[in-house]
């Protein structure tokens, strides 16, 4: 049996080969975590397990910022080779994973500890300045230094997108817990609206390029097969955010502007959800169907793999949300399915990684191991 690091050449490879795509963990235990505690049909003990999720996701975010920020402080030199590679992509994980924090703190400690309330507006506006840098920075350096073609375009191509939908989606969940501070919900409810918009205005061409990727040559290979589920995540994420969106204008506007403006504006965004919960579906299957075409290649394990979590988490949220806007219970059934199967891929999906890190063999960064920018090299780096 092999030791512990026993793949690692000395300890501190394991801060010099620490990649932003860790944060992934975060966001998977976090969404993990949040449903449970949400479950559409409760049950004694599920926000007492939730809560284990969210202290240990806690304890891993905490952790994986210092190993971050100790990688950027003693191996200064990796971080050029990092934003000049495809693995940039993936420090769009970090606002994301944070985000998972914020959505608990509102969702189980701000309705009982009044302090939660301005810990989750900071928090909410370090992520939304994460976000900037996600949106702005991450597709400058894509077009500016990442050499791509139409056959290498897959559903990691979104990551630098998503932290919008997701930020805009979590500000207008907070902004309803504002509704009390008039300016302060009203700023926020806005600046989530139009971050939200932007994020799905600019995701939802991605995915329209990535389905002509489909076609045009295949599915992706069985490195990178896993991102196949990385578009749900926008979708999903954007059913949960657009509800969100209506529930705001509900509490925050109000008939403010003009009489029953919220309650319109409710139901235009439930009609909006439901286009974007269905293309997520249709997405689902897809992912599911190319994990299918790939099984017999032997999908290699890596990092990647907690990409299965999040947008599964997401689309599972909204679907929760549509269930509550249209008191639907058929919706409350398939988001217990959805949190029953999110349950058994985490646990599936940490128990592999556990695996690894024992040994030492996931401390690779793709980005320090080559510069080849051909194919799909490039973006079989990134899934790693």
């Amino acid at each position: 049996m092999k030791g512990p690091f026993s793949e690692l050449s000395h300890p501190r490879e394991i801060i010099r080969n620490f990649i932003p795509g860790w944060f992934a963990v975060n966001m998977g235990t976090g969404i993990t975590g949040i449903v449970i505690a949400n479950f559409p049909f409760p049950f004694r003990g599920m926000v007492a397990i939730g809560s284990i999720f969210f202290i240990a996701n806690v304890c891993m975010f905490c952790l994986f910022t210092l190993l971050f920020v100790a990688r950027i402080v003693m191996f200064p030199e990796t971080i050029p080779p990092l934003l000049k590679h495809s693995q940039c992509l993936m420090l769009s994980t970090i606002p994301m994973g944070l985000t998972t924090l914020t959505n608990y703190i509102i969702l189980v400690v701000v309705p009982t500890h009044s302090w939660a309330l301005e810990l989750a507006y900071v928090l909410w506006w370090i992520e939304f300045v994460f976000t900037l840098f996600s949106i702005f920075v991450i597709p400058f350096y894509m077009m500016r230094f990442h050499l791509l073609k139409i056959e290498m375009v897959n559903g990691a191509w979104l990551l630098p997108l998503v932290p919008a939908v997701v930020t805009g989606a979590s500000g207008c969940y907070l902004s309803r817990y504002l509704e009390t501070e008039g300016h302060r919900a009203l700023m926020i409810l806005t600046l989530s609206s139009i971050t939200l918009g932007c994020g799905l205005s600019l995701a939802l061409p991605v995915i329209g390029i990535y389905f002509y990727r489909l076609i045009a040559h295949d599915f992706p290979s069985e490195d990178v097969i896993i991102t196949a589920f990385l578009p749900v995540g926008p979708l999903g994420q954007g059913t949960y955010g657009i509800i969100e969106m209506g529930w705001a204008c509900q509490k925050v506007i109000g008939d403010k502007y003009a009489p029953g403006f919220g309650n319109s504006a409710f139901t235009v965004c439930v009609i909006i959800a439901f286009f974007l919960w269905g293309y997520g579906i249709w997405y689902l299957s897809f992912a599911i169907a190319s994990i299918g075409v790939r099984w017999r290649a032997k999908i290699p394990f890596n990092m990647g793999w907690w990409g299965l979590t999040f947008p599964i988490g997401v689309l599972t949220a909204g679907t929760l949300n549509i269930a509550l806007a249209t008191e639907s219970r058929f919706f409350l059934g398939i988001t217990s399915l959805f949190v029953c199967s999110l349950v058994l891929i985490w646990f599936m999906v940490a128990y592999r990684t556990l695996r690894r890190v024992y040994t030492g063999q996931i401390f690779r960064a793709p980005c320090l191991e080559t510069t080849l920018k051909n194919g799909d090299t490039e973006m079989q780096a990134c899934a790693h």
